[in-house]
């Protein structure tokens, strides 16, 4: 066993860093997913994975029961999600804790509006994303070898709840991307950025509890690595990826450091999108909704909350170049060719500085005035002559801004289309 050379001090310096506020989430009013104006548990769901759960089912995915990971990547492919997109996470932050450890990490796969968790030897996790009501959790049973009768039976899990709409996150149903240090067993010892999540996050309070592979992986943070608290101090473990567990309990032999940063992006925009929705409606049932200028105003302020994310505003910069050539995941996400889905990685996250993630599904589940506030705050930054910019976008260049404004006027017309 390797031996980093670091030790920490386990003061309240080292814990008050888990206080400080880098997306302004904690600071805003906490809402209840229960409350009968969302209708969450009421209304029949309309994410991705809701609307092929019965034909799953009914057993008409077709897979290899000989093989342990053939339904894994069948169902993956069915869920037009990319198994390159595999993250590892040895800290036991899961459901399913007892079952994840270093020996036996929680594999996660993605797309904008699915999230997958699969651990060796449990259970199947997915969260698909309502445009309306936000995070959707089932769980339900891997197939055991060789029975073709099997069947899986998806439960909508609400003890997924107690996590997936904590205080943390404002009390809506959105995703959780956690950084802990971890002790021998996956246990935490810390948390980081509790109530935070996105790309403001600074890379050393990130990937605490998780494998990073590929050619930076961020030595800084607690990635790939356990901790062991001994009379106030912690002492840093390496946990190189493949020494505890074998790879081929996975599909890929890979926890893409690129994904990592994507997965943090992404579940940073949809909880911003979701809360967005449930704050807004339980402000209708307010007197003050009623004044026109007070709604206005409450529409502005979530939409500048929206734009400044979604133009990375506060995007905190890549400490070095990260290399996407070799990266099966960087191939997959580029793959379509649009130019808000391509990588900058010298000192960003991606060439072109205005999220993809608005054709997500959270985004289209905004209500219309706030879709149309957000589209014409982009517009206004895209197309405002240089002398005139504010200086909180002026890091925006000429040539960056006139190739997100014609690829925000494709996006616009495909909106259109679906009103």
């Amino acid at each position: 066993m390797q031996w980093f050379d670091v030790k920490l001090v386990f003061t309240a310096c080292l814990c008050a860093q888990t206080l400080v506020s880098y997306g302004q989430e904690s600071n805003l009013p906490k809402v209840s997913f229960r409350a009968a104006i969302h209708q969450y548990l009421e209304k029949e769901p309309r994410d991705p994975f809701t609307l092929i759960k019965a034909e799953l089912e009914s057993g008409k995915l077709s897979y290899d029961p000989k093989e342990p990971l053939s339904y894994l990547e069948s169902l993956l492919s069915k869920l037009k999600v990319s198994k390159h997109s595999q993250q590892l996470v040895f800290s036991n932050t899961s459901l399913q804790l007892s079952r994840i450890s270093p020996r036996n990490p929680r594999a996660i796969y993605f797309s904008e509006d699915l999230y997958l968790g699969y651990v060796p030897g449990g259970q199947i996790e997915v969260i698909g994303i309502d445009p309306q009501i936000g995070a959707i959790p089932y769980i339900f049973s891997s197939p055991t070898a060789n029975d073709k009768s099997w069947r899986p039976n998806a439960i909508r899990s609400r003890r997924c709840m107690n996590c997936h709409a904590n205080s943390d996150i404002g009390g809506v149903p959105g995703l959780l991307i956690s950084s802990v240090i971890p002790g021998p067993g996956g246990g935490s010892i810390d948390a980081f950025r509790k109530t935070e999540t996105g790309h403001s996050i600074p890379y050393d309070l990130r990937f605490g509890g998780w494998h990073l592979t590929g050619n930076h992986t961020f030595p800084a943070s607690w990635a790939n690595a356990t901790g062991i608290m001994s009379k106030s101090v912690v002492t840093k473990i390496a946990n190189k990826p493949g020494t505890f567990f074998r790879w081929n309990q996975y599909l890929i032999p890979q926890s893409d450091v690129i994904a990592n940063l994507i997965l943090e992006h992404q579940v940073g925009f949809v909880n911003r999108c979701i809360g967005a929705s449930y704050r807004l409606r339980e402000f209708s049932l307010l007197e003050e909704s009623n004044y026109p200028e007070k709604r206005r105003a409450r529409i502005n302020l979530e939409a500048t909350r929206i734009t400044d994310y979604a133009l990375f505003r506060t995007e905190v910069p890549l400490p070095q170049a990260i290399s996407f050539e070799d990266s099966m995941f960087a191939k997959d996400f580029q793959s379509r060719g649009e130019p808000l889905r391509q990588f900058n990685l010298q000192e960003r996250l991606m060439q072109r500085r205005c999220s993809y993630m608005i054709e997500s599904l959270s985004f289209q589940g905004l209500a219309d005035e706030l879709k149309d506030a957000v589209f014409a705050k982009i517009k206004t930054v895209m197309t405002t002559p240089r002398s005139k910019l504010s200086k909180e976008f002026s890091y925006f260049g000429e040539t960056e801004r006139k190739e997100i404004n014609e690829a925000l006027g494709a996006i616009s017309a495909r909106y259109a289309e679906l009103k």
